[in-house]
């Protein structure tokens, strides 16, 4: 007996982008070695040292260049410094979002955050957030 597909979820308030914050739906599609203009990048936090903050993605809905929701993956960690800077009331909670790749780069300029390539790509729909 064939194994029922998964299905689409959708994932309300997921990602940021240009200061606006996005829902996701999450699906079973991952590539391999997709040609680079191809995909977006996509700034993980899971792993990053401070809980709350949300993914932040360079493009998005109404970009010329948007890829529909094509990732590439780049894990964002936060450095001891940036945990002091943006944990500073020592919780383990980041005291406010970064809501854009550019505030995300000004934090990587300061030495507060260190990025990586996770090599892993995916696609994951970038809807308008509903009702609000």
């Amino acid at each position: 007996m064939a194994q029922p597909r998964p299905r689409a979820v959708r994932v309300a308030d997921a990602i940021w982008a240009h200061g606006e914050l996005y829902d996701t739906v999450i699906t079973p599609t991952n590539f391999i070695s997709p040609p680079e203009q191809s995909t977006d990048t996509i700034y993980s936090f899971m792993v990053s040292g401070l809980e709350g903050q949300r993914s932040v993605a360079e493009a998005a809905p109404g970009d010329p260049d948007f890829n529909g929701g094509r990732w590439k993956v780049v894990a964002a960690t936060f450095t001891l410094q940036g945990i002091q800077v943006l944990d500073a009331d020592h919780d383990g909670m980041i005291d406010y979002e970064l809501t854009s790749a550019e505030e995300l780069a000004d934090q990587v300029a300061q030495g507060n955050i260190v990025l990586a390539l996770a090599n892993f790509y995916f696609e994951r729909p970038m809807p308008p957030r509903r009702g609000r």
